[in-house]
């Protein structure tokens, strides 16, 4: 069920229905929190998460109940008996990485062994589980925690299953750990009109980055990118890059607004997932700032447990590198997003063997890590968008070459197209969103007032009755 249908609506208004719509709901659940509360919020997510492929409910039922159990298991067993602790530990791994192996990642090994090995193996099709990436990380976190002794085990089967399904952030983040959620579903939370339409704020913005900005560039690129791929197209394959750059910032950004937004309207608070990444003027910091609790996910569960950096800058290089392979592997199941995760990989190693990547000093420094940042980033969006790795290295081409004449070229070339033209407005409130972040961070403008968001709001309202044609699925929801 995708948050712009019908469906959605009315399943959104059940929810606050239930969640304030009278006080045998609203009350605090006695009992260890297993009440109606807890259990109309569980029994609308799920059906929100089974609503197109039901089946696919039993998938996030064994994760549920086999970490449920584990970390009942781990908490019970006393630490001293580190084997059993560990054993049950790998027993909930092996789960959660089985099945989201066999399901996004089959077909992926299987194409490669026979690529390689000349066989004829074959696989089954495999339709993916939507967000299937993003609960399992969330699952297993929990369980992991728990055997580090950072949090105890929830008694309340109920909880831990609302933990793991809450539907507003279910199927593309944020990655939220049981320490940051897992305990609200147990507070008594009372209505506040300020926090509701807070809430309704960010619901809005989201939707106009998704239905405004997002897809109506993916109507561009859509209708460009092949042209792009093709020599002598440097200027246009400049812009498809750019253009999908901000296309992936808003349709996952604005997800997580929409989603962050109603669970405000429910009461419950969710990390931030974005934090203007456009700014950044180092690698290290722009991952600080984009998909921030995947990036914290793998930096607490996997680069720090390889090591980290604490055993020399050559082995942090490779620590980084596997960390991106893998995080690129995680974002898509083919050899794009491989190679993807090692451009970026590299240049975080390399910003981190140099010892580069502090804060620049002065506004030329600024600008320049700013440039380069920026310069990797869009590169490598050409292996994300691409079909395969020869287009995607055919658009990034022809990007450097455009850039690169781009001073001696006729400058109409962009203008030959009106939906050239039109794609550059639409980036135009991606870059405005960053600056007012910028001015926010590093010259104290504070956060924006009641006045400001009100304005806002209304012109994105008006945009979003004005431009909106048909909505794209959102772009995380593959992952």
């Amino acid at each position: 069920m995708s948050f712009i249908s019908f469906s959605f609506v009315g399943l959104y208004f059940f929810a606050l229905l239930a969640r304030w719509g009278g006080p045998l709901v609203f009350r605090r659940s006695h009992g260890g929190g297993t009440g109606l509360r807890v259990l109309s919020l569980l029994v609308l997510s799920w059906v929100f998460y089974a609503w197109h492929v039901p089946w696919y409910i039993l998938l996030i039922l064994v994760s549920t109940g086999v970490d449920y159990l584990a970390a009942r298991g781990i908490h019970s067993t006393p630490v001293a008996h580190t084997g059993r602790r560990k054993a049950i530990l790998t027993i909930s791994l092996l789960t959660n990485l089985g099945l989201l192996g066999y399901f996004k990642y089959a077909d992926f090994l299987v194409s490669a062994v026979n690529e390689t090995a000349g066989t004829g193996l074959t696989v089954p099709e495999i339709l993916l589980p939507i967000g299937i990436s993003f609960y399992t990380f969330q699952s297993m976190s929990y369980t992991i925690d728990v055997y580090r002794g950072r949090i105890a085990a929830e008694q309340s089967f109920l909880r831990v299953a609302c933990y793991i399904a809450f539907f507003p952030q279910l199927v593309a983040g944020p990655i939220v750990r049981a320490t940051e959620l897992l305990y609200q579903f147990g507070r008594k939370r009372h209505f506040h009109l300020h926090v509701f339409m807070a809430g309704g704020y960010l619901v809005l913005r989201g939707l106009f980055l998704k239905m405004v900005v997002a897809d109506n560039l993916g109507i561009i690129i859509d209708q460009h990118w092949a042209q792009a791929s093709q020599t002598g197209q440097g200027p246009l394959a400049l812009a498809m890059l750019v253009f999908f750059a901000c296309q992936l910032f808003c349709d996952f950004a604005g997800y997580v607004d929409i989603a962050r937004g109603i669970a405000y309207q429910l009461g419950f608070r969710l990390p931030l997932n974005f934090n203007a990444p456009y700014i950044a003027t180092t690698f290290s910091g722009f991952w600080g700032r984009w998909h921030i609790t995947l990036s914290q996910w793998m930096r607490d569960y996997l680069y720090i447990p390889l090591g980290g950096n604490r055993k020399g800058r050559g082995r942090a290089f490779l620590n980084l590198m596997l960390v991106m392979l893998i995080s690129g592997l995680w974002h898509g199941a083919n050899w794009n997003f491989v190679a993807w995760g090692g451009v970026l990989g590299l240049a975080l190693g390399l910003e981190r063997l140099l010892s580069i990547g502090k804060a620049p000093r002065g506004w030329m420094g600024t600008l320049t890590w700013f440039l380069v940042v920026q310069l990797t980033w869009i590169f490598s969006m050409g292996l994300f968008r691409a079909a395969g790795i020869e287009e995607g290295w055919a658009v990034t081409h022809n990007a450097l070459q455009g850039l690169m004449t781009l001073p001696m070229s006729r400058l109409d070339y962009i203008g030959t197209d009106g939906m050239i033209v039109l794609g550059w407005w639409f980036t135009l409130p991606v870059w405005l969103l960053h600056v007012r972040s910028l001015l926010s961070e590093r010259w104290g403008w504070g956060d924006p007032s009641t006045y400001e968001r009100s304005f806002v709001a209304g012109a994105m309202l008006a945009v979003l009755l004005v431009l909106y044609n048909s909505s794209q699925p959102f772009i995380y929801f593959q992952f």
